[in-house]
């Protein structure tokens, strides 16, 4: 199981840095790290959208210590029963929620290796479609989708379907562009924090979304920013 063979690296120190996060601050810089970002999401994205998300954010640095992305979670999400669908970790979230947005400084690539241009980008989750063509591509079927910030207004989840048809208007390819998201199961001290996953390549962010029912719990993302699925 991948939660087996995940051998974590934690590169920073964790400090509190708003009501709802907790921000890490590197001891030793060495490959990405992550910094507190004290500024609101751009004007460019949707007033509804950026009143849901924290109005500070969390800045990954690459490894020249060149701002690369920069993150603001929703405060808080609705959660629903979780049926246990196969290969689905995060079924508590209802398909299409809105997790946040996303600004990339410099060209990025999806967990398929697609490129895509530097932007602002709503991220929402998605189910790996259960067929032949994307069998083996992960360890489950769980992904959040990029989807270009103007045009993504409603807050209302979506169908994978539907997040699709505006995700491949971000790379004007025919795949959508997708990040993996997985579940980690150790107990750090506080969130998030940017772990090395050494065996897999992957740079991850650990995070945590607030449950909308329940303020004493929360959704733990494990966010993976950089890496690719293996071949």
């Amino acid at each position: 199981m991948q939660k087996a063979r995940l051998r974590q690296r934690l590169l920073t120190n964790c400090v509190a840095w708003c009501s709802v996060l907790a921000l890490s601050v590197p001891a030793v810089a060495a490959g990405y790290r992550a910094e507190p970002l004290k500024e609101a999401a751009p004007k460019d994205v949707a007033k509804n959208v950026r009143d849901i998300l924290d109005t500070r954010g969390l800045r990954i640095l690459d490894p020249k210590g060149k701002a690369w992305v920069d993150i603001w979670l929703r405060k808080n999400v609705k959660t629903q029963k979780d049926e246990g669908l196969n290969g689905v970790q995060y079924g508590m979230l209802p398909e299409g929620s809105v997790l946040g947005v996303i600004r990339y400084h410099m060209k990025g690539a999806d967990f398929r290796g697609h490129k895509f241009p530097a932007g602002v980008y709503t991220f929402r989750t998605g189910l790996q479609p259960e067929d032949g063509e994307h069998l083996g591509a992960s360890d489950t079927r769980d992904f959040v989708l990029l989807c270009p910030s103007k045009g993504d207004v409603k807050l209302d989840p979506m169908t994978t379907d539907a997040v699709v048809k505006e995700s491949v208007k971000v790379s004007g390819a025919k795949h959508p562009s997708i990040l993996y998201v997985t579940k980690l199961f150790d107990k750090p001290e506080g969130l998030p924090r940017l772990i090395e996953d050494e065996d897999y390549e992957y740079w991850i962010l650990d995070c945590q979304i607030a449950d909308a029912a329940d303020a004493k719990k929360s959704v733990r993302l494990g966010l993976v920013l950089v890496g690719r699925a293996e071949e």
